[in-house]
């Protein structure tokens, strides 16, 4: 190595290609970057979806689910199955064990399904597909007091002509029902011609088909047959003839039935302030860029919204892009303030020139490390970004070092190609140990495993990647740049010398701080060790025992606010869509309410509080995120969401939690309700507090997670308590009589009849605006909207007579859940809440939870079991896996620390001096008012590589003095007055990088603060702890050393004695 530092610093025409050439080759890199909000990830889950049309959950847990459960177990790739079951619909989500290849998986998984053969025949066809992330860019809604069919049409020429703009490749319409045709008969209609429901729809099947007939070979060459008669709308099936007479008389199916095109009979419905709407969104797919399909759609939204019928108007909505745009720039406007207070801190501590080519070295490296980062999969996203800020400071430390060394050896009389070459080989293996600690250090950060390490991982590529190629900048480029004289000094330019002047006057003031109290206090670290020993053991303890004690708040997570607030309604099962519409809506009049009050407070040219509104009856709501997927759910007459839009953060005066606390502060008594839930948080990784329950029990399971509910609710600071626990569904279950079968009926005979006349019989599927339209016959809604109605119900026999219902069958009334949760083949409820951090954090929650609450209603339901899940799961997870990372980093550093040392006893010197950064960081937290969290982790881990980077620096230069001849005494105050300005300028610059972000007040940034706490706080600390700790460990160390040297020697001398006096004595 030195022999190739030698070799640039003398090719000067060889490192300034090497510097262009990465200079280039990251701008390159930088073109091909695509932008995120966040990073996207694969979820190693494969989904699998089954609709069982008019099948209740109990229904499709025993048909559907429990034998997918079956096939699953024989795959050794799947990990965990976890299955739902609602109304109609199951969905399975195999999730996979880490590392396998996810497509023969999904192949094994195909080929089990493919083998069930005991699926009912009503089912559709199974979904079977790996679960990938949506990354849903900008939506497009269609709204106005029009119908629903014109708003779908409309919708569906937006999809369709957004599709052929070729810039958008995944377009899909919601908020609005499936297409369906329907042919209503009544019974009595039915009588008198004789049918039953099931001979009706035998006779429309036969008269709407198309089928091949083969061929016929001519001379003249191949003619294909075809019988057509595929009937494709409501005039087709109006036509058929369902009955001849002799006499030639034809009956019309329209004669005798109402044929309807119109929508499913399901209860989903979305309106977009206050007026009906059909959403169009867009997702960014591959390759395809943000930024780009949000351009689209806003240009396409001008000229679509000049041909729209009058009181129909397009808006667009939940706008990716510019939450994109907005934290993008926040983060760049603090990397650039950063970069300036580094670049002012660099300017009034060195040498201009050396000043001057640092401040190149963090360009070359940062726009280097895109030609990297781009392989890698890394995005321009708010987590990269993030990591290009906590690299701001650290990259500039071996640059320093190592200018400093070579302007120390130009002060020596060199000259300063000679200062050059001695200066960087003298400090290369130092800086070199000293980055690939802060490399390993950062490591376990990239094998977190689960959500969180998937969505955290750009952060370390970033910092090691940026950190590296500062290396290589510090060693072959920057010492040929220093190996030149330095015209600055010599400079009549008034501004030059202006600077020069300032720099004279603060390196006066440094010295006189060197000389005197710097000198003094590690002269008293070095005479008094035990003094200082005993001050820092005391302040580590004292820290960790203000989190212990719950003086300084932990939370795992921090809060991720959006650009929106939701709401989540969920009525008791049963409940009618009119019932749930009025309830939403008097949680959208109170919503106004919220507005118009924060309106008042608001400055008269303050955008509006409420930008937008947009409900939907039928289905829940949501935020987005990164990572999620989407999962097929049944609508549900019982649930509703409201979400709503507020300004921009960048102009507006309040946060979403402000208007969140305002909105709650508004709402009525919401009677009759069983769950309502707001959040304003943009995405989160997990529930905050959730407890799992299983048994096979389930009334065991409805009593335990009832006593779950109301134990959290004994919880100050503890809200939105949600059980998943269904209460069920009322259901009439009819069982065939033993005497009916004498009629000849079946069961399956009068389930299919009963499911013919109530929810209809299938006879055909269309093909309409690229979706599947069925049509299906049925009684007209007058004969099966009443209770009254399945009393009367009269079954048809094979003989042709008709038998009231209750003659052939009992009827008995139970009830249904209206959807079930299983995991690992046993049924299970989940109750979740959230916690106001100002009072209580979900750690704390936990915490009792585990310690005291389960275990105690462990005892109460023995026949249950109970666990955490959601944000404890995760974090134990995390934590987990940080811990055996980080293990491993320790003993990679002390591995880096031996080799450079030649010594085991120093590496644990160096390494004990760890533990005493982190009491920096912590006081950060408590000056800043923020809880200890996971981002205070990252901060910490990156602040063990520059603690120990520094002060590996520090003791290199104390065993070089040492080999001069000099005592360990001596050696360590020329050590704290000769590296003391590198030390303190690495930590000012790495403080001065990311104080921004430290101090940054807008919500976009705020989840980021703990993570620059931690390092900005305990690097200023790490200057105070290498300066007087580390001398204080040194000595400790010497002694200690000698003490067993001196036993040891003292050993060897009185064997040596006992063997003179035994000789002697013989």
């Amino acid at each position: 190595m030195n022999g190739a530092i030698r070799w640039m610093i003398r090719n000067r025409v060889t490192a300034n290609l090497l510097m262009v050439f990465i200079l280039v080759a990251g701008s390159f890199g930088a073109i091909s970057l695509r932008k995120q909000v966040f990073p996207e990830f694969s979820p190693e889950l494969i989904n699998i979806s089954v609709a069982y049309p008019g099948a209740s959950p109990i229904e499709v847990e025993e048909a559907i689910v429990v034998p997918t459960e079956a096939a699953l177990e024989s795959i050794d790739e799947v990990e965990e199955v976890n299955a739902t079951a609602s109304q109609s619909l199951a969905v399975v989500t195999a999730e996979l064990r880490s590392g396998v290849d996810k497509q023969q998986v999904l192949d094994e998984v195909k080929s089990a399904i493919d083998r069930i053969r005991t699926f009912p025949v009503q089912i559709e066809r199974p979904v079977v597909n790996l679960a990938s992330p949506r990354s849903q860019v900008i939506q497009l809604v269609v709204s106005g007091n029009v119908g629903e069919r014109a708003l779908k049409v409309l919708a569906k020429e937006a999809r369709d002509d957004l599709i052929a703009l070729g810039a958008i490749s995944d377009v899909q319409i919601s908020g609005t029902r499936d297409y369906e045709l329907s042919i209503e008969v009544s019974s009595d209609v039915l009588d008198a011609y004789g049918f039953s429901l099931s001979q009706l729809a035998t006779i429309v099947r036969r008269e709407s088909l198309e089928l091949s007939g083969g061929e016929i070979e001519t001379r003249d060459g191949r003619v294909l047959l075809r019988t057509q008669g595929r009937n494709q709308t409501a005039e087709d099936f109006r036509d058929i003839v369902v009955l001849a007479e002799a006499n030639g008389t034809e009956v019309l199916l329209s004669d005798i039935a109402t044929v309807t095109d119109g929508f499913a009979n399901s209860d989903l419905a979305a309106t977009f302030n206050g007026q009906r709407a059909v959403v169009v969104t867009a997702y960014r797919v591959g390759e395809e860029s943000v930024l780009d399909v949000a351009e689209a759609v806003h240009t396409y939204v001008a000229n679509f919204s000049a041909r729209l019928p009058k009181g129909v108007t397009a808006s667009v909505w939940q706008d990716q892009s510019i939450v994109l745009d907005g934290r993008l720039k926040l983060l760049i406007k603090n990397g650039i303030l950063g970069l300036t207070l580094v670049l002012i801190a660099l300017t009034l501590f060195l040498d201009l020139k050396l000043a001057a080519w640092t401040a190149i070295g963090i360009g070359i490296s940062f726009i280097g490390a895109f030609a990297l980062l781009a392989p890698l999969g890394v995005t321009m996203n708010t987590i990269s970004l993030f990591g290009f800020i906590l690299a701001l400071g650290i990259v500039v430390d071996d640059a320093i070092v190592m200018g400093e060394n070579i302007f120390a050896e130009r002060e020596k009389g060199r000259s300063p190609l000679e200062a050059a070459e001695v200066g960087a080989i003298r400090i290369a293996r130092p800086v070199v140990f000293a980055v690939l600690t802060t490399v390993v250090a950062f490591a376990p950060l990239l094998f977190i495993e689960g959500t969180l390490g998937r969505l955290l991982i750009d952060l370390p590529l970033v910092v090691i990647t940026v950190l590296l190629l500062s290396l290589v900048e510090a060693l072959f480029i920057l010492p040929m740049h220093l190996s030149h004289d330095d015209p600055s000094s010599r400079t009549s330019n008034r501004f030059l010398v202006r600077i020069n002047e300032t720099r004279a006057q603060v390196d006066i003031i440094l010295q006189k701080f060197i000389s005197g109290p710097l000198t003094r206090g590690v002269r008293f670290s070095i005479f008094n060790p035990g003094v200082i020993m005993s001050g820092a053991l005391a302040s580590i303890l004292i820290c960790f025992g203000l989190i212990g004690g719950g003086r300084l708040p932990f939370s795992f997570l921090p809060s991720i606010q959006g650009e929106t607030v939701v709401a989540n309604l969920q009525m008791p099962p049963g409940t009618s869509v009119e019932r749930t519409l009025e309830v939403i809506q008097k949680i959208e009049a109170s919503v106004l309410r919220a507005g118009d009050r924060m309106a008042m407070d608001l400055p008269s040219d303050h955008p509006s509080p409420i930008q937008n509104l947009y409900s939907v009856v039928g289905g829940g709501g949501g935020g987005g995120g990164p990572g999620q997927t989407d999962t097929p759910r049944s609508s549900s007459s019982s649930r509703a969401s409201l979400t709503v839009e507020l300004p921009n953060p960048e102009v507006s005066a309040f946060t979403p939690l402000e208007f969140e606390t305002a909105w709650r502060a508004e709402l009525p008594e919401l009677s009759g309700v069983r769950s309502f839930a707001i959040t304003s948080d943009f995405f989160r990784v997990a529930e905050a507090i959730q407890v799992q329950l299983a048994s096979a029990d389930e009334q065991a399971l409805k009593a335990a997670s009832a006593d779950v509910a109301t134990e959290l609710a004994q919880f100050s600071g503890v809200f939105d308590i949600l059980t998943d626990d269904d209460r069920g569904e009322q259901e009439f279950q009819i069982d065939l009589r033993p005497d009916a079968r004498t009629l000849s009926i079946t069961l399956e005979d009068l389930a299919n009849q009963v499911r013919g006349a109530f929810f209809g019989a299938e006879v055909q599927r269309l093909q309409r605006d690229g979706e599947e339209m069925p049509v299906y016959i049925r009684l007209p809604e007058s004969e099966r909207d009443a209770v009254a109605d399945l009393l009367v119900f009269r079954v048809s026999t094979p003989g042709g007579a008709r038998a009231p219902l209750d003659q052939v069958a009992t009827i008995s009334l139970g009830s249904t859940p209206t959807s079930i949760t299983r995991r690992e083949g046993e049924r299970i409820v989940s109750v979740t809440a959230d916690a106001d951090e100002s009072v209580v954090t979900t750690d704390e929650v936990n915490r009792q939870l585990e310690r005291v609450v389960l275990p105690m209603l462990s005892e109460r339901h023995p026949g249950v079991s109970f666990g955490l899940s959601g944000e404890r799961a995760e974090q134990d997870d995390t934590f987990a896996s940080l811990g055996r990372g980080f293990m491993l980093a320790l003993l990679g550093i002390f591995a880096l620390l031996a080799i450079p040392l030649n010594s085991y006893i120093q590496p644990l010197v160096i390494m004990s001096a760890i533990p005493f950064g982190i009491i920096g960081a912590l006081i950060g937290h408590a000056i800043i008012g923020v809880p200890v969290g996971l981002f205070s982790l990252f901060g910490i881990i990156g602040l063990t590589g520059v603690v120990v980077n520094d002060t590996l620096v520090f003791m290199d230069f104390v065993n070089a003095e040492k080999a001069r001849g000099l005592v360990l005494e001596d050696a360590l105050l020329n050590a704290a007055r000769q590296r003391f300005r590198p030390i303190f300028l690495t930590s000012l610059t790495t403080f001065l990088g990311i104080s921004p972000l430290i101090f940054e007040r807008s919500i976009q940034a705020q989840f980021l603060a703990p993570t620059a706490v931690s390092l900005g706080f305990g690097i200023l600390f790490a200057t105070l702890l290498i300066m007087v700790v580390v001398p204080a460990l040194a000595v400790t160390e010497d002694r200690i050393v000698r003490w067993f040297k001196r036993r040891r020697t003292m050993a060897v001398e009185g064997a040596a004695a006992a063997e003179v006096f035994s000789s002697a004595g013989t």
